[in-house]
Protein backbone atom coordinates (compact mmCIF):
# COMPACT_ATOMS: atom_id res chain seq x y z
CA UNK A 1 0.00 0.00 0.00
CA UNK A 2 1.58 3.23 1.04
CA UNK A 3 1.20 6.47 -0.02
CA UNK A 4 1.08 7.41 -4.13
CA UNK A 5 4.24 8.90 -5.57
CA UNK A 6 2.40 12.23 -6.05
CA UNK A 7 1.15 13.01 -2.96
CA UNK A 8 4.17 12.71 -0.88
CA UNK A 9 4.22 16.62 -0.61
CA UNK A 10 0.79 17.11 0.30
CA UNK A 11 0.93 14.48 2.75
CA UNK A 12 4.48 16.20 3.94
CA UNK A 13 3.15 19.19 3.61
CA UNK A 14 0.29 18.69 6.66
CA UNK A 15 2.90 16.84 8.88
CA UNK A 16 4.92 19.17 8.43
CA UNK A 17 2.37 21.48 9.54
CA UNK A 18 1.06 19.56 12.35
CA UNK A 19 4.54 18.93 13.96
CA UNK A 20 5.00 22.60 13.87
CA UNK A 21 1.50 23.69 15.61
CA UNK A 22 2.60 20.33 18.68
CA UNK A 23 6.35 22.11 18.26
CA UNK A 24 4.97 25.40 19.08
CA UNK A 25 2.13 23.71 22.29
CA UNK A 26 4.91 22.15 23.49
CA UNK A 27 7.31 25.24 24.44
CA UNK A 28 4.15 26.53 26.42
CA UNK A 29 3.26 23.19 28.27
CA UNK A 30 6.98 22.27 29.18
CA UNK A 31 8.84 25.91 29.40
CA UNK A 32 11.85 24.24 30.96
CA UNK A 33 12.95 21.67 28.27
CA UNK A 34 11.63 22.05 25.07
CA UNK A 35 10.64 25.80 25.94
CA UNK A 36 13.96 27.12 25.73
CA UNK A 37 14.20 29.19 22.50
CA UNK A 38 17.43 27.97 20.93
CA UNK A 39 15.93 24.76 21.11
CA UNK A 40 12.65 25.90 19.71
CA UNK A 41 14.97 27.90 16.58
CA UNK A 42 16.42 24.71 15.92
CA UNK A 43 13.78 22.19 15.55
CA UNK A 44 11.77 25.07 13.29
CA UNK A 45 15.22 25.30 11.22
CA UNK A 46 14.71 21.33 10.42
CA UNK A 47 10.84 22.05 10.24
CA UNK A 48 11.66 24.70 7.62
CA UNK A 49 14.24 22.53 5.95
CA UNK A 50 11.19 20.03 5.24
CA UNK A 51 9.27 22.54 3.97
CA UNK A 52 11.97 23.59 1.11
CA UNK A 53 12.01 19.26 0.81
CA UNK A 54 8.40 19.55 0.63
CA UNK A 55 8.16 21.94 -2.24
CA UNK A 56 11.02 20.42 -4.03
CA UNK A 57 8.36 17.23 -4.14
CA UNK A 58 5.66 19.29 -5.16
CA UNK A 59 7.39 21.32 -7.96
CA UNK A 60 8.56 17.83 -9.29
CA UNK A 61 4.72 16.29 -9.86
CA UNK A 62 3.25 15.87 -12.99
CA UNK A 63 0.08 17.18 -12.41
CA UNK A 64 -0.32 20.45 -12.28
CA UNK A 65 -3.01 20.76 -9.40
CA UNK A 66 -0.36 19.10 -7.11
CA UNK A 67 2.32 21.37 -7.76
CA UNK A 68 0.31 24.30 -7.31
CA UNK A 69 -0.98 23.81 -4.08
CA UNK A 70 2.81 22.69 -2.60
CA UNK A 71 3.90 26.25 -4.43
CA UNK A 72 1.73 28.07 -2.86
CA UNK A 73 1.27 26.11 0.76
CA UNK A 74 4.98 25.40 1.11
CA UNK A 75 5.57 29.33 0.01
CA UNK A 76 3.32 30.49 2.64
CA UNK A 77 4.43 28.38 5.19
CA UNK A 78 8.29 28.94 4.76
CA UNK A 79 7.58 32.22 4.77
CA UNK A 80 5.50 32.57 8.20
CA UNK A 81 7.58 29.99 9.83
CA UNK A 82 10.92 32.09 8.80
CA UNK A 83 9.32 35.48 9.62
CA UNK A 84 8.68 33.49 13.18
CA UNK A 85 11.77 32.23 13.73
CA UNK A 86 13.53 35.61 12.82
CA UNK A 87 11.05 37.04 15.57
CA UNK A 88 11.98 34.27 18.23
CA UNK A 89 15.84 34.54 17.08
CA UNK A 90 15.52 38.82 18.10
CA UNK A 91 14.04 37.33 21.32
CA UNK A 92 16.81 35.21 22.23
CA UNK A 93 19.18 37.71 21.20
CA UNK A 94 17.41 40.16 23.60
CA UNK A 95 16.98 37.78 26.46
CA UNK A 96 20.15 36.31 25.95
CA UNK A 97 21.74 32.59 26.59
Amino acid sequence: MGINKEFKSIFLTVCLLIVTLIVFTLGRTFPNDIGRLDITLWIYLFIDIGFIVSLILGIRTKKPRIMWFSIIANGMLIILLSAFMFLLAIAYGISGP
